[in-house]
């Protein structure tokens, strides 16, 4: 018997292992995504450490501590990269916090529950997870992440310290998740880093679903929150969104259990996190009638900063050139349900019918402020995190033959849904290695090429002004720019009076050249500011070269 098991496994690995090496799994998992995969798990471990630190507890809850320590580690990494950003300040922090986080799982270990794998249900949940990982091992290429939130550690990497960035609005808002990408982006680089930066958000995903079955106990239940196409799609994205909704789930959990520490702790790391905490930290709060522990004060580290940097605490709104609050896209409700043009920001079916049966009052409270922020047309995932806290509580509705098959349905759509986006995203290609990487960038992004050229003619030293794209993630020279929103921001810092003052402010901010790209959809500089930037290119530029769309400048 014994012979015939060892005989079946060990022709089972062979075959896996064949199938892994002709699908050009094996090199894609070790050779190219290995470092990546080292370095996230080295820094997981240690956010998992810092997370149980600021909880109090001498043993980790590793999905708990993970979330909540996201942030802190990102907010601490700021701290320190205000003064240096480099292996040299970076790797004692993940060796010291890793060690402790080593120490703290282990003695936690013995109390972590087993997970049932019996419900369907779970299948749903898989195929996303599978879904994150694809989407994971692939670079960067959504806008959101390499024009905003990979942009900002990108530019502090290349600076070697954390900077004022005031062309980026998207830097002012509460970084402690994307301060933590600085990390592997520092270290790495701006491929292998975006790949481990990808991994970190996966385990966010993954943490904070696990967080939602065990406040549901139901993997009914939490397919039909984990599916929703906001959240599944991004699951391996550089985005904030699975961080932010697993510190709703962690917060809510706490205060019901009434863990004050652990809530005040959850509480400090949204607020580090997102302004979309801030409205549900504070009726949550209330509505408990209890005092937080004074450890969430450190969720004002990025409120403060901005109240030095701008005498404006939530900058970069109510400031010239801010963002939009609202108005993301028209005001319609099938819109929000499904739109061909936003589908990472389709909220589904479940999460829009399930919170009508929500229990308790922090729930309800969570159902009313989506509800009230709908009106204002925002972006779909400013509203999925007060959608998931009111889903996870009708369990008891789920009793109903109608809803439940409803439910089910709406399962299994949003997970077709997320499957054929990431097949359409062709992530897959890299898997099979029918397609360079190199290649896969330069499909999916219309202006790498040309990034790519100016990253070989920029000198090392160089610091360049960049003119009508926002995706400054892949330069590999220091940048100054802003994201598509930020156009106006651009326009206000180049419409001074004369090209002298232009040419004596570049001057001031080290600016050496200017890249400017043609490119249809970037929203084009106020007239008086492009008056002013020919003129002060006209007087000022020493040389002009142009290949392609772009053309780049050299200031005298």
């Amino acid at each position: 018997m014994k012979v015939r098991l060892v005989l079946s496994l060990l022709l089972g690995l062979f075959a896996l292992l064949t199938i892994a090496d002709r699908f050009a799994l094996l090199e894609l998992l070790v050779i190219r995504a290995g470092v990546p995969m080292l370095f996230a798990l080295a820094q997981a471990i240690a956010i998992i450490g810092i997370g149980c630190i600021v909880r109090g507890s001498r043993e980790s809850d590793p999905a708990l501590d993970f979330l909540i320590g996201l942030p802190m580690f990102g907010a601490l990494l700021f701290l320190v990269g205000l003064l240096n950003v480099s292996a040299w300040t970076i790797w004692p922090l993940i060796a010291l916090l890793g060690i402790a986080g080593v120490v703290l799982i282990l003695a936690g270990w013995k109390q972590q529950p087993d997970v049932p794998t019996s419900s369907v249900s779970l299948i749903a949940v898989l195929i996303v997870l599978v879904c994150g990982i694809v989407t994971a091992l692939a670079p960067p290429t959504s806008i959101g992440e390499i024009a905003n939130t990979l942009a900002v550690p990108r530019a502090w990497a290349l600076e070697g310290r954390a900077i004022d960035l005031p062309l980026l609005a998207h830097s002012y808002f509460p970084l402690g998740i994307e301060s933590a990408d600085v990390a592997p982006i520092a270290i790495l680089g701006a491929l292998q880093g975006g790949v481990a930066s990808h991994l970190l958000h996966l385990f966010a995903a993954i943490a904070a679903g696990l967080l939602i079955y065990r406040c549901t106990e139901s993997w009914f239940l939490t397919a039909a929150i984990v599916t929703t196409p906001a959240l599944a799609i991004v699951a391996g994205w550089s985005l904030g969104d699975w961080p932010v909704v697993g510190l709703f789930v962690a917060t809510f959990i706490a205060l019901e259990h009434d863990d004050i520490r652990t809530a005040s702790a959850a509480t400090a790391a949204g607020l580090l996190a997102s302004y979309v905490f801030v409205p549900f930290a504070i009726v949550a709060w209330i509505l408990k009638r209890r005092r937080p522990h004074w450890i969430a004060l450190l969720g004002l580290l990025f409120f403060v900063r901005n109240l030095i940097l701008t005498w404006n605490p939530v900058a970069p709104f109510f400031q010239e050139g801010a963002p939009a609050m609202s108005g993301f896209r028209t005001l319609a409700l099938a819109d929000y349900v499904f739109h061909s043009d936003y589908i990472p920001e389709s909220i589904g079916v479940a999460l829009l019918a399930l919170p009508f049966f929500a229990t308790g009052a922090i729930a309800i409270a969570g159902a009313l402020l989506g509800l009230a922020l709908f009106f204002l047309a925002p972006s779909a995932r400013v509203l999925v995190p007060f959608l998931v806290l009111p889903a996870m509580t009708t369990k008891h509705a789920l009793q109903k033959k109608l809803v439940a098959a409803l439910v089910a349905i709406a399962i299994v759509a949003q997970t077709l849904l997320v499957a054929w986006f990431t097949a359409r995203s062709e992530s897959f290609s890299l898997l099979t290695a029918s397609t360079s990487t190199d290649a896969y960038l330069r499909k999916q992004s219309a202006t790498y090429a040309s990034v790519a050229w100016l990253n070989e003619t920029l000198p090392a030293n160089s610091r360049t002004l960049v003119i009508g794209i926002g995706e400054t993630y892949w330069f590999t020279k220091r940048v100054r720019g802003g994201a598509d929103s930020d156009a106006k921001r651009i326009s206000n810092y180049l419409d001074l009076p004369a090209a002298e003052a232009v040419r004596e402010r570049l001057r001031r901010d080290g600016i050496t050249h200017v890249a400017i790209l043609a490119n249809e959809k970037h929203p084009p500089l106020e007239a008086s500011a492009q008056k002013m930037l020919a003129q002060t290119l006209d007087h000022y530029a020493a040389s002009v070269t142009t290949r392609g769309n772009a053309t780049l400048f050299t200031i005298r």
